[in-house]
């Protein structure tokens, strides 16, 4: 399957998850990750901020700040796949951004990704080779390489979601792991 179709079929799955299965996938992800040696040791944390039915890292967010961990989270700057990473101290120092995303306000400092020892990704499909497959803008390829070669890269996502094969292309980036439900 291609890319193109192979998304339109994960959104399509993602979408129909009734929302007491949600809540259940996305605790169990929750606690996987907050009991990970990936967690515990990590100082500062890479994590995106989910919308609509992308599993819930709101939580984990929050648990971070509170447990003195420092999170950075995205912020699109152009629609050519840039974006850079901005570290948050609260959950308010989000708000709408581009396509309705929470991203950090503008008085938060952008930091540098070599300074991040724990990496949470996004994706739409994952395999168990690192594969990856995002919404296909490119930000996350090109973000993942900026990452120091110690920090894991780390997806998070539903089984549903791990397929025997992503479509790789040569500027794809892949990651170190995956926690599921």
């Amino acid at each position: 399957m291609d890319k193109k179709n192979l998304r339109k079929l994960m959104k399509e799955k993602r979408n129909s998850i009734t929302e007491a299965a949600r809540n259940e996938f996305d605790n169990d992800i929750f606690l996987k990750i907050i009991n990970s040696d990936y967690y515990k040791l990590s100082k500062v944390i890479f994590v995106f901020v989910s919308y609509n039915d992308e599993l819930d890292t709101h939580r984990l967010i929050k648990h971070a700040l509170e447990n003195n961990k420092r999170i950075v989270v995205p912020k699109v700057i152009s629609k050519n796949g840039h974006m850079i990473v901005i570290e948050i101290n609260s959950f308010d120092d989000l708000e709408p951004g581009n396509y309705g995303i929470l991203e950090p306000k503008n008085h938060c400092k952008e930091i540098s990704s070599s300074n991040i020892n724990l990496a949470l990704i996004p994706g739409l499909a994952f395999d168990l080779n690192g594969g990856r497959m995002g919404y296909g803008g490119g930000y996350y390829d090109r973000f993942l390489k900026t990452l120091s070669a110690n920090c894991p890269k780390i997806g998070i996502c539903y089984n549903f979601q791990i397929i025997k094969q992503v479509p790789m292309s040569e500027h794809d980036i892949k990651i170190d792991g995956l926690i599921t439900n």
